[in-house]
């Protein structure tokens, strides 16, 4: 018989409206930052996730894209420093630099994607993850392959600390956006954090 799971949700929905306008400087999409430690937690010690768990993780909004430009998106395993410093937090894997579609006022965006553990360790950061996910907005309308996507994400197990030993290293997964060029604003209006197993 195959084994049963239940998903469930690890945390309530954001559902106040987190604003960020990162000129070109990488910046964490929730202000204050450190609201992805509600917004994505990931347990650690006693809590920690075990080997083979996979988390789905869903966060949209609200995007206005500069005239030009390109935009990375990228992972953390923890939550960093500061609103514009992830040190201590761990990459785990940034996209390419896609160009944007031009001049987008008030779109829709959407990201989503997974993180699974491989391995659990009660050494600091000798536990093992993989994350992949995507970045998506409207493409120029009416233009055949005018889509925007924007694929991220792990090209090799990442080391990372579930054991809450490595300041600013565990306990959440947050992402940071950076544009190219200035005029760039991104507005998270909610986000969605599951065990699907």
């Amino acid at each position: 018989m195959a084994r049963q799971y239940f998903n469930s949700s690890i945390a309530d929905a954001m559902i106040v409206e987190s604003s960020v306008t990162p000129t070109t400087v990488e910046t964490s999409i929730f202000t204050p930052f450190t609201l992805c430690n509600t917004s994505f937690p990931i347990g650690f010690g006693q809590a920690a996730p075990f080997a083979g768990q996979i988390y789905r993780f869903t966060a949209a909004g609200i995007i206005t894209t500069p005239a030009t430009g390109t935009l990375i998106v990228k992972p953390y395993y923890g939550p960093g420093a500061s609103t514009t410093s992830f040190t201590g937090a761990v990459s785990l894997g940034a996209s390419a630099a896609q160009t944007v579609t031009a001049s987008l006022s008030s779109q829709p965006w959407r990201l989503d994607g997974e993180l699974v553990f491989r391995t659990i360790s009660s050494a600091a950061s000798g536990s093992t993850c993989w994350c992949q996910g995507s970045f998506e907005s409207q493409g120029t309308l009416a233009t055949a392959g005018g889509g925007w996507g924007i694929v991220f994400g792990s090209t090799a197990a990442v080391s990372v600390d579930t054991t809450g030993t490595v300041s600013n290293a565990f306990g959440c997964l947050t992402f940071s956006v950076t544009f190219s060029v200035t005029g760039g604003t991104i507005k998270t209006e909610y986000t969605s954090m599951q065990s699907l197993n």
